[in-house]
């Protein structure tokens, strides 16, 4: 890709503002400020963070990725799902605030201790920090692609980069610096796409973007009817179990925040995944032969002038930054509350920031060391995504219901990992089928066998 110094300016300045303002913030932060914002997030930034932080590496470079590769299939999909899952989290919102408020939780982690039990907690929060080092393991590896593409650096020097701006910026900024950077990175990033399209467009017609190999416009192509449907199904409940969103509704000023801005991010996140897709087609007609997961960044260099590819790359570092950050401090809060905490109770604010810190630094670097391992953007995302769907059951039958069958939801939680992680090796994108399937049985037959014994 030629970069020119302008663009290679902007981006420097970019990464350094960024650094400069979790900095800043971090003075005199307390444990409440680091993971929720003291609860007092208002609606405009409770939207801003949302957005940003759902719309990762993940949504934007993979469905563009998948899109290049096999068409409409997994961004029509994952549009279906969010729509479905957003609009549920924007509904159960004010019910998680209110829990959050009154038992001052961090994670979910403490809503399976409150509803469940210790042991539900203990195995919940070791599935939660297995996906989200995959999830970090994602931004982390579309960082070092962007750095690679932007100065040529191999991919290893360029993921050392990665990482010590994105630990250091975030162990020191929390969950504040987070959300004062995502609302910054909101407005960075749709002005630009905005003119990828205009100028997008001027190069391929819509009638022409439509003329695309076999199977591309199948809702099926990407891995057949099964993937497509049981994405579907068990898809939706996503969104709900992403720990980084219980931490925004935590931090909501209230409950009505809440839920105003799960519904207005949702409305505007079915939007970037279809803005993602049209990405992809535009990048297949533009540039071909670009390699699949560097495809938007090969269409930014093709078609931005000099200075604004520059902003076009910020804005993607934008799109990582936002969700690495937040992938961390999910790390970070579960360590500690849901390790350090559980067995240390009383400890000082001062010494709850210290610990949250060092978790921070040591999840950045595991999933440094995961990214290393496996560079494949899309393959990282879906085993994220899977991993997370076991705790749908336990979580719908806890706010929905009220169910507090602590033997359901363990073990639910628990066979449903195991099947995941079995059938993972075997077929990563179908995976989360058997997974899932398994934790919703062992999740409602016992509460069902209770009922009809109390009955007899």
């Amino acid at each position: 890709m030629n970069v020119s110094s302008l663009d290679i300016s902007i981006l420097v300045i970019y990464i350094l503002a960024c650094l400069s303002l979790g900095l800043y913030l971090s003075r005199k932060e307390g444990a409440e400020g680091y993971f929720v914002n003291n609860r007092k997030t208002k609606p405009l930034f409770l939207i801003f963070t949302a957005l940003s932080t759902s719309v990762g590496a993940g949504t934007v470079l993979g469905v563009a990725s998948a899109s290049f590769q096999t068409g409409i299939s997994f961004g029509v999909l994952f549009m279906i799902a969010s729509g479905l899952g957003w609009t549920l989290m924007g509904y159960l919102a004010p019910r998680i605030k209110k829990f959050g408020d009154e038992q001052r939780a961090y994670t979910f982690g403490d809503y399976l201790f409150h509803q469940y039990s210790d042991r539900t907690r203990k195995i919940g929060r070791l599935v939660v920090l297995i996906a989200y080092f995959f999830a970090t393991g994602i931004q982390f590896v579309a960082f070092a692609q962007l750095i690679n593409v932007t100065t040529n650096l191999s991919f290893t020097p360029a993921l050392l980069i990665v990482a010590l701006v994105t630990v250091i910026y975030t162990v020191a900024a929390g969950v504040r610096g987070d959300f004062y950077t995502d609302a910054l990175q909101f407005f960075v990033m749709f002005p630009v796409f905005i003119f990828l399209f205009i100028k997008g467009f001027s190069l391929v017609g819509i009638q022409e973007l439509f003329i695309l190999p076999d199977g591309f416009l199948s809702l099926y192509n990407y891995s057949g009817p099964i993937f497509f449907w049981a994405g579907v199904l068990f898809g939706f409940p996503l969104i709900l179990t992403s720990v980084d969103a219980w931490q925004r509704i935590f931090a909501a000023v209230d409950e009505r925040t809440a839920k105003i801005a799960f519904y207005f991010s949702g409305v505007l996140k079915v939007g970037v995944i279809g803005a993602s897709i049209f990405i992809g087609l535009l990048a297949y007609h533009i540039v071909p032969q670009a390699d699949s997961d560097g495809a938007m960044f090969a269409l930014m260099a093709e078609i931005l002038p000099s200075g604004l590819l520059g902003l076009g790359l910020a804005s993607v570092l934008a799109i990582i930054m936002s969700t690495v950050d937040t992938g961390i401090m999910v790390g970070s809060a579960t360590i500690t509350k849901d390790f350090f905490l559980a067995k240390h109770p009383n400890v000082s604010e001062k010494e709850i920031l210290k610990v949250g810190r060092i978790s921070a630094s040591l999840f950045g670097l595991v999933g440094l060391a995961l990214a290393y391992f496996v560079q494949d953007i899309v393959t990282l995302a879906i085993v994220s995504v899977q991993v997370l769907l076991i705790f749908a059951p336990a979580l719908l039958g806890g706010l929905v219901w009220k169910v507090k069958n602590e033997k359901s939801a363990y073990w639910s939680i628990l066979l449903g990992f195991l099947v995941t992680l079995i059938i993972l090796p075997i077929n990563v994108n179908l995976a989360f089928i058997p997974g899932l399937l398994v934790a919703i049985i062992v999740y409602i037959v016992p509460i069902f066998r209770e009922r009809r014994l109390a009955r007899v």
